[in-house]
């Protein structure tokens, strides 16, 4: 008969061997009669932690989404985009979710020499709507007319759920037909009821 001469990796084996005999003991336990002694012994670590629970507060539901009763009104403010700082002045009517009226663009300093200057002198029409909360528009300035710059025509998308009864703060975006892109816009209106 040959004498087998056990080395390290042999015992490493018959210990790692003896390792999952172990734990496949523990589950027989657990799968066994005693599932209820192992959760027992487990149930007090669930409570342990270095801070309390912080309690969460809930909002009430009526605050989900906030009550407009209606936008219809005369509305003045300001905002900004690439070409410049600008100022506007609308006239809202809205029926049901609907909203529809006329919007005038005037650039905050008309004298200043920028791009602004000039594109953003434009009368147009708004649409939109308002649900939920969330209010989307549209400002279409088109091109023609009596505007300084009649080439030119503005298009704008807002939205926002940043709205009160008389306030009104968005981001836009848009396109103009002369200078491109709108990518950066922001205003703010009032109602002057």
């Amino acid at each position: 008969m040959n004498a087998r001469k056990y080395g390290a990796a042999d015992i490493a084996v018959a210990r790692l061997s003896q390792s999952w005999r172990f734990a496949a003991g523990i589950l027989g336990l657990v799968t066994g009669s005693a599932p209820l002694l192992v959760a027992a012994l487990f149930l007090p670590l669930a409570g342990c932690g270095s801070s309390p629970a912080v309690p969460t507060a809930t909002a009430p539901a009526s605050a989900a989404a906030p009550s407009i009763a209606n936008l219809t009104g005369t509305w003045t403010g300001t905002g900004t985009d690439a070409q410049g700082p600008e100022m506007f002045t609308w006239t809202l009517t809205q029926v049901g979710d609907r909203l529809t009226g006329s919007a005038v663009l005037d650039p905050a300093d008309p004298n200043d020499g920028s791009c602004g200057s000039c594109h953003k002198q434009k009368h147009g029409t708004m649409t939109g709507t308002v649900a939920n909360g969330a209010l989307t528009l549209t400002l279409d300035f088109p091109d023609g007319g009596a505007d300084i710059t009649p080439l030119c025509g503005i298009t704008m998308h807002a939205a926002t759920s940043d709205i009160a009864s008389s306030r009104i703060t968005a981001s836009y975006t848009g396109t103009t037909t002369c200078e491109g892109p709108i990518t950066d816009g922001k205003f703010t209106v009032t109602r002057s009821f």
